[in-house]
């Protein structure tokens, strides 16, 4: 699956907006000519919209996800691995158990997110320290494996050990905590 973010080029055959269940906003994507991007929102708690999207259909381990996005100041771009999707009495998709992998100006950090009595909790699994320029353009892609996260960042790569992975999973990406760029997202099958 290879999604291009540019005017006309997409729609959400394969992919659909959902949120976690932290935040009770449900924006959307700004659509640019080249990419979709969230937007600046003072009467959000965050002060700036959370806009996620995640696919349709589950992956297996083996899976490979990449996007190339951009950030502004301390904004953390991510690619979200959820454990399902459920729909709310809104009728808004809706996701608690995950793995979030953050690009952020000081490196990568991957977070785990737990949804325990209806709220999401979350604990960092991974942080790796080192300078990402913003407003530049930047590939971040996992391979996800029985056990293993492999991630690359523009090419620093790193490896997280993950007991307990999610056999099937949810793909996706989120913009939050300041204004990001998404271009585009591909999505294949790899060799362990």
């Amino acid at each position: 699956m290879k999604i291009d973010f540019s005017r006309g080029k997409w729609d959400l055959t394969d992919i659909t907006y959902a949120y976690t269940w932290r935040f009770e906003e449900t924006p959307v994507f700004v659509q640019k000519d080249d990419c979709v991007e969230n937007l600046k929102n003072d009467a959000s708690p965050q002060k700036y919209d959370n806009v996620s999207i995640l696919t349709r259909e589950k992956f297996p381990f083996g899976t490979r996800i990449s996007t190339r996005c951009a950030f502004e100041g301390d904004a953390a771009p991510l690619i979200t691995i959820a454990k399902q999707m459920d729909t709310d009495s809104r009728g808004v998709k809706r996701y608690g158990e995950y793995l979030e992998i953050v690009l952020w100006k000081n490196g990568v950090n991957v977070w785990r997110m737990n949804f325990i009595d209806g709220k999401v909790t979350w604990k960092k699994v991974l942080g790796v320290e080192f300078p990402v320029s913003a407003d530049e353009l930047h590939t971040l892609t996992v391979d996800v494996l029985e056990n293993v996260l492999k991630i690359d960042a523009d090419g620093k790569k790193m490896h997280l050990y993950v007991n307990d992975l999610y056999p099937e999973f949810h793909l996706g990406l989120d913009a939050c905590e300041g204004i990001q760029r998404f271009y585009d997202m591909t999505i294949e099958k790899i060799e362990g």
